[in-house]
């Protein structure tokens, strides 16, 4: 430290570091709400990652079985075809209906416009937040309080058994404002109310 100076920085944590040589007393002022929302942040990100990657596989599983339904389906067609067996001529139809109407079903969706900018009294509602299915309500809670949503409440339905304890803790339903009807995109007021309900145990 230069003599005649005072005040320093951290060089690892960044914060500020007070000195005097006649008491050396050394006062640290450290941005705790900071670093705690930092790291809420980071978790909530890989979470986010984590049911991205979940998701993006069940695609591919998707696409795996549409193809090979669709492959197997035309290829009883044209079997049928040359056998005069109008059974598995239908298949021919029937596999050009799968193909076309799977394809739009996996790759026509989740093509949206989405509205990027908000006001800062305004949320928008993620990929994760609208895909809520099945996910843990502790996850999908701390994605709204992360996105900015400041009135998040969590409801158990008390309604499982010793046969459906499997599905304690996943969300059965998410409103916004009592209203269940939101997609990816929508944007609502930070101050709107969500409710998680989640199965549990009785």
């Amino acid at each position: 430290m230069e003599e005649g100076r005072e005040k320093m920085f951290c060089s690892y944590c960044g914060s500020q570091v007070i000195m005097t040589n006649e008491n050396e007393y050394i006062y640290r002022h450290i941005d705790e709400a900071g670093i705690k929302q930092a790291e809420t942040d980071r978790i909530v990100k890989l979470r986010e990652l984590e049911m991205e990657s979940q998701e993006n596989g069940t695609k591919k599983i998707l696409i795996a079985v549409w193809l090979v339904s669709t492959a197997v389906l035309l290829l009883l067609g044209v079997i049928g075809m040359n056998t005069d067996s109008e059974g598995l001529m239908m298949c021919m139809l029937l596999g050009m209906c799968v193909g076309m109407w799977g394809g739009i079903g996996i790759f026509g969706l989740g093509k949206k416009k989405k509205r990027t900018v908000v006001s800062a009294d305004e949320a928008i509602i993620s990929e994760s937040m609208a895909n809520y299915n099945d996910k843990n309500f502790n996850t999908i809670a701390m994605l709204y309080k992360s996105a900015g949503f400041m009135n998040v409440n969590t409801v158990p339905m008390n309604d499982l058994n010793l046969f459906t304890m499997k599905n304690n803790g996943k969300v059965d339903s998410v409103s916004i404002n009592g209203e269940e009807d939101f997609d990816e995109g929508d944007v609502f007021s930070k101050n709107s109310h969500i409710t998680i309900t989640y199965h549990s145990g009785k």
